[in-house]
Parts: structure tokens; sequence; C-alpha cells
């Protein structure tokens, strides 16, 4: 046998470069390292990665909802409800003008201050602005019920007081009998121009 020399001692590992890898070459053959001793690739513990890219998550910027919505704007008020007043102020002026009929003047007025009413509680509700057209539809009302009950009450007074009762009467009794009804006209016209000094024109015959 011839004598040997003994074998190199290996080279002492150097230490890793960055990044946690051993430089290519620095263990012999057959001597590696134990697999679990590698570093996580990147260098960082287990569990601990960056965030993706360095940009804020999707949370971080301003929702859709964050812009105003269409319901923030307001919608334009309704129009007035002022039919109410106008009606009504326009029947009180025809139960002025018809009160001369009695039930003319009665009818409309009544009508009229109901309807204009009704228009001054829109009006207070805030449904309507013309508060004030009901008002007066209301007194116009109240005046044309008011006129057409005087007429009426100086109406039969006059009438009782020219004989009416009377007249009305001779015609009751008078029944169908023509010759009978026309005397008790010629007697209630002759007693109405003795009364009120006046002259009655005759209807021709």
């Amino acid at each position: 046998m011839s004598d040997q020399p003994p074998p190199e001692n290996p080279p002492p590992p150097q230490d890793p470069p960055p990044g946690g890898y051993p430089p290519p070459g620095s263990y012999p053959p057959g001597n590696y390292p134990p697999q679990g001793n590698y570093p996580p690739q990147g260098g960082y513990p287990p569990g601990s990665y960056p965030p993706q890219g360095g940009y804020p998550q999707q949370g971080g910027y301003p929702q859709q909802g964050g812009y105003p919505q269409q319901g923030g704007y307001q919608q334009p008020p309704p129009p007035p409800q002022n039919t109410a007043g106008i009606v009504a102020v326009v029947l009180a002026i025809l139960g002025i003008v018809l009160c001369w009929t009695i039930l003319g003047g009665i009818i409309f007025g009544l009508l009229a201050v109901v309807i204009g009413f009704i228009g001054r509680s829109k009006s207070n509700k805030g449904t309507a602005t013309n508060g004030a057209v009901s008002l007066v539809a209301i007194i116009l009302g109240l005046v044309a019920v008011a006129l057409s009950i005087v007429l009426l009450v100086v109406g039969i007074g006059l009438f009782n007081s020219s004989g009416g009762k009377d007249f009305a009467d001779c015609i009751s009794d008078a029944g169908t009998n023509q010759r009978e009804q026309q005397r008790c006209a010629d007697k209630w016209q002759q007693n109405i121009e003795d009364r009120f000094d006046v002259t009655v024109p005759s209807q021709p015959n």
C-alpha cells in the first residue's frame, strides 16, 4: 500500500448571501442542509406576506353610494286646489242675481256657503291658496240667502195686505168655474188699486 495523503478538510460553510440561500458550491457533494432550515421565500416569516402590490384594498375607495342619490332632490309641490273657492264665488253671485226668485237665491246661496267652507278648509290645510276668495263666497252666499228671505217675507206681507188671503179663499171656493175665478181676480185687482193708489192694467180678453 502506498501512503495516501489524508483527505483535506472541507472548507467551512460561508454565511448565506441575502435571501437566505447559501451560494452554490459551498457544501460538498451530498452534504445539503436540511430542507426545513431554509427560510421562506422572500425572507418573510410564515403568514406575514406584504399586501399584494402595495395598493390599497378595494374597500379603501369611495363606494358608489357616496354620491348623492336622486331621492335627495325635492320634488315640486303639487298645484293648489282652488276649484272649490272659484265655484263657490260663482254660485254666490248667481244667488244674489236670482234672489228675487226666492228659490234661486236660497239654493245658490246655500250651495255657495257650503262649497266656500270646503275651500276654506283646503286653504287651512295648505292645499289651496284662495282662502280669501272662499271667504268672500261664504259672505255673498249668506247675503243671497238673506235677501231671498227678506223678499219672501215682504212679498207675503204685501200679499196679505192687498187682500191676497181673501183672493186665495175666493179661488178655492170657485173651484173650476172660470166665471167665478175671473170675479175673484177682478175683486183682488180693485183692492190693490184702492189700497196702493195704483192702476193695474187690465188683461185683454
